[in-house]
């Protein structure tokens, strides 16, 4: 059996809806902006329970507005150490400058007891990163030490489209919510990001920074900063299109991931399991390998002998090992010191294929692959 990496949840019934109005839209000759564009942010914003939603370009462009709207410029930014570089590239675009946060050892996002350590007077902003679809069981207690510093808390939802906690989606937690359709996470339009967020006031400002700082588009009036952060209707379209089959993708997602659980129970790998009351989206299924083992080897046995790619891990290098610091170190706002439970993390860590038609019998053989593969290095 052949188990590959990723499938793109597209299918014929979609091809046939995007098609037809792909048509219908070359048409008329909106492309950019318009009653497509409005309805997916609305769909989205139901889809949240966020009373508003708005469309832009990317994920990375949807941080970097947020913290362009919040005045990060000239203060400080406290992101995890275990993200992709978007989550601190996003912040230093907008002119702040990055203080970076360990993890913890169970679901690998940021640990508030090393936040509370860092924060400093100019820190404008916290960004909670949803590692693979997780919500942190610590969010409650990161947003208070974030306001009662003064700071937003600002959600990288990159990788949780629908998680829950206790009633409560990813998107709906913070000041606002950053989320990504690249085509890899839970919901894809290809490209394109959205931003969630309750405060009606930033919202106008960011749907003015969207569209070069023009708070009525076509006016050639400039009232705020802003560059081209538009989301196309094409992309608009795609969006709409993943919209209406969201809930049988993440009810897949969780059922593969809830096979894996019961199937790698008792066994070496230590698997990330959600905690009471959360309904992850399972973006990953995240793992860690016991101590010692090469991740590299396993990998590449996984893929020579038994055909299963292994997904990319979140992250295999934490944001203080990348070369980016030796030539921007002004983009720290303090050294970062080692940070030990990231690296663990990006040593030990490991994600299996998960996605919605991944059939039972692909889950059944990646689990007693990895098993048996365990079972032998370790030996």
């Amino acid at each position: 059996m052949k188990v590959p990496i990723l499938k793109i949840p597209f299918d014929e019934d979609d091809a046939d809806f995007i098609s037809g109005e792909l048509r219908r839209m070359l048409l008329d000759g909106r492309l950019t902006m318009d009653g497509r564009c409005r309805e997916f942010e609305e769909a989205f914003a139901r889809f949240c329970g966020a009373p508003l939603a708005l469309g832009c370009a990317s994920g990375t462009a949807a941080l970097e507005m947020i913290c362009r709207a919040i005045k990060v410029a000239g203060g400080s930014v406290a992101v995890p150490a275990n993200t992709f570089m978007a989550t601190a590239l996003a912040p230093l675009a907008a002119g702040g400058r990055i203080i970076l946060v360990d993890v913890d050892p169970i679901y690998f996002q940021m640990d508030p007891e090393d936040l509370a350590r860092k924060m400093r007077a100019d820190t404008r902003a916290v960004i909670l990163v949803h590692l693979g679809g997780f919500i942190s069981p610590a969010w409650r207690r990161i947003k208070a030490i974030a306001e009662n510093n003064g700071a937003c808390l600002i959600e990288d939802a990159a990788h949780a489209h629908g998680a829950e906690f206790k009633a409560q989606r990813a998107g709906s937690l913070g000041t606002a919510g950053a989320f990504s359709f690249y085509p890899t996470k839970v919901l894809t339009c290809a490209e394109g990001g959205m931003i969630t967020t309750a405060d009606s006031e930033l919202h106008d400002k960011l749907a003015a920074m969207r569209q070069h700082g023009q708070r009525k588009p076509g006016s050639n009036l400039h009232h705020e900063f802003g560059l081209n952060y538009r989301l196309s209707e094409i992309h608009a379209l795609l969006g709409l299109a993943m919209m209406k089959k969201a809930g049988w993708i993440l009810a897949r997602r969780r059922r593969a991931a809830g096979i894996y659980d019961r199937l790698l129970a008792d066994s070496h790998l230590t698997v990330v399991i959600p905690p009471p009351g959360q309904s992850p989206a399972y973006y990953k299924y995240m793992a860690l390998l016991p101590e010692g083992l090469n991740r590299d080897r396993f990998k590449r046995l996984m893929k020579e002998e038994h055909q299963i790619s292994l997904t990319g891990e979140v992250y295999s290098r934490p944001l203080h090992w990348q070369p980016f610091w030796a030539e921007h170190p002004e983009g720290l706002a303090a050294p970062s010191g080692p940070l030990p439970v990231s690296e663990m993390v990006a040593e030990r860590q490991i994600c299996l294929p998960i996605y919605p038609d991944i059939s039972d019998e692909a889950l059944e053989y990646v689990a007693e692959k990895i098993l048996s593969t365990l079972k032998r290095e370790l030996a």
